[in-house]
């Protein structure tokens, strides 16, 4: 196991009982971050292993390390569980039911039978998000003595598009965030969401040719439309400069993390964006 500690800082009682704790499953590792109830970062680590674990795997080593620090009996403030399940899809809200939120998930999504499906109102959107949560997930925090939400790695996506410029989402931007075998995209246009998309990886290849051919499909001029970046992937990724020979306004997504330096702020986005999502 590989640990990234990028700031750790002394658990106090204050943050024991009025803290925020964001914690993001990936396929190679996990992430946690730890707040106090001002959201000043006071602990945020990143753990990966070379060889890959199961999810079970990974929820056990989030458990002992939050044992290790008084966390999972001891905290008593907010805990957010970010998931990437690719079963998950954006539903308007004037057309949702709860009775039928298992039906829009299914119709295009794989559910199996140790998932539950749970749905959330997206801030500032008029949509419901509907995703599946793997039972792995619901028992480990049901163990927590804190107010735990699940969430989507898509809520977050759209939160953390807020901080892009009026001007841009007016005249239409794509965004994308990167993990080790993981793409998700974003387009917005007229402040209205074009497309939310999720892509499981087999190379890095894959970045260029998805994003490509979603502004392709969507008509998004490579020209003028910026394309902003969050994830794993900085601008010195092959993959990211080999977009660059095709579109040319890509930059970082416009985003601050107190007490984090600006090199470390994009792969930790969406993980922070978890405690801004209502």
């Amino acid at each position: 196991m590989q640990v990234h500690s990028i700031i750790s800082n002394t658990i106090s009682e204050e943050i024991l009982q009025s803290g925020h704790i964001s914690i993001r499953f990936r396929t190679d590792g996990f992430s946690l971050l730890l707040e106090d109830s001002n959201f000043k970062p006071v602990i945020l680590n990143n753990f990966s292993w070379e060889t890959k674990l199961s999810l079970s795997g990974y929820i056990q080593a989030c458990e002992d390390w939050l044992n290790k620090h008084t966390l999972t009996e001891g905290f008593l403030g907010e805990t957010s569980i970010l998931i990437e399940s690719p079963a998950a899809t954006l539903i308007p809200k004037n057309l949702f039911s709860k009775e039928q939120k298992n039906l829009f998930l299914e119709q295009s999504n794989t559910v199996t039978n140790n998932e539950t499906i749970l749905h959330r109102n997206v801030k500032n959107r008029p949509f419901v998000l509907i995703y599946a949560v793997p039972a792995l997930i619901l028992t480990f925090s049901g163990r927590m003595k804190s107010k735990v939400r699940i969430i989507h790695t898509t809520e977050c996506m759209l939160s953390a598009a807020d901080q892009i410029d009026a001007s841009d989402h007016h005249r239409g931007f794509v965004m994308i965030e990167t993990q080790e075998d993981y793409l998700e995209i974003l387009v917005i246009k007229n402040d209205d969401l074009l497309l939310s998309n999720r892509y499981k990886l087999k190379s890095n290849d894959e970045i260029v040719y998805h994003t490509l051919n979603t502004m392709k499909q969507l008509n998004m001029d490579r020209k003028i439309v910026p394309l902003f970046i969050a994830g794993k992937y900085k601008n010195d990724h092959e993959s990211i400069q080999l977009l660059g020979r095709y579109i040319k306004n890509i930059k970082p997504l416009p985003y601050f993390i107190r007490e984090i330096e600006k090199e470390s702020i994009q792969e930790n986005i969406i993980l922070s964006e978890a405690t801004k999502c209502e």
